[in-house]
């Protein structure tokens, strides 16, 4: 139960964080390969056509019998990248307490909009007086707001302490170069993602409007999701621990 608990409060060793992301990769992956392994052949799915969350919708047009697959991978994934966040959060508090938690919020907010898209499939259909595809692409658009914003608010954390205070100096070697590679990855898509959104719908507050554009060009948005996974799982084990420093 000890280690249960450490688990899930991201109190995790370098040996078990990329333990826990192979598993939550995998897990993930795993699932939508299954969603679409029981995609109908007939309904034609594919990544320049067709949006990711066509494989979680039950309309008969897309993926009426494993549907709910898809749904497992989206609850799977934004409940297990919770101690991820936790971890990254302990990892950073050293750089800047209060800096760590915004930024924890942040990715906690995405990781509750994924669980969201996964209960909330893609229909058209109302759910409580609402329309289940509104409230989709209400929480899709939450993934990519919040995570945008974690992005760039981590990368601005570790910027100002790399010429304020470099507190990861002498934990490991070349700390902050090593964070090149994950923001690199990230930087281009968000940008391209930003292009493609309706501003002035964010303005008046109709997220899914804004977003709708993405629909018109649905390899942006696998190519988000894939950059989103390969950000995660390399920002997070690049992030000195004390305990790395301790193996020197």
């Amino acid at each position: 139960m000890g280690h249960l608990k450490r688990y899930l409060s991201g109190g995790h060793s370098p040996a078990e964080i990329r333990w826990h992301l192979a598993i939550l990769v995998a897990g993930y992956w795993g699932l939508v390969l299954c969603a679409w392994l029981g995609y109908p052949a007939e309904n034609h799915f594919s990544v320049n056509t067709a949006m990711l969350s066509a494989l979680g919708s039950f309309e008969d047009r897309y993926n009426p019998r494993w549907y709910w697959v898809f749904s497992v991978a989206m609850a799977y994934c934004g409940l297990c990248m919770v101690p991820v966040v936790l971890y990254v959060r302990r990892r950073l508090t050293v750089v800047s307490a209060w800096g760590a938690t915004v930024g924890a919020f942040f990715f906690i907010t995405g990781c509750a909009a994924i669980l969201l898209t996964g209960l909330l499939p893609y229909a058209h259909r109302d759910f409580l007086g609402w329309r289940l595809a509104h409230l989709h692409m209400n929480a899709a658009a939450l993934i990519t707001a919040s995570f945008a914003l974690g992005f760039a608010w981590h990368g601005l954390l570790l910027l100002r302490d790399r010429f304020a205070r470099r507190t990861f100096d002498g934990l490991v070697a070349r700390p902050y170069l090593r964070f090149v590679g994950p923001f690199m990855i990230c930087v281009p898509v968000i940008l391209a993602v930003l292009h493609r959104i309706q501003w002035k719908s964010v303005l008046a507050g109709d997220m899914s409007a804004a977003f709708s554009p993405m629909a018109h060009f649905p390899l942006l948005e696998h190519i988000a999701i894939w950059t989103l996974t390969v950000f995660v799982v390399w920002f997070t084990i690049v992030l000195p621990h004390p305990q790395e420093a301790a193996e020197r």
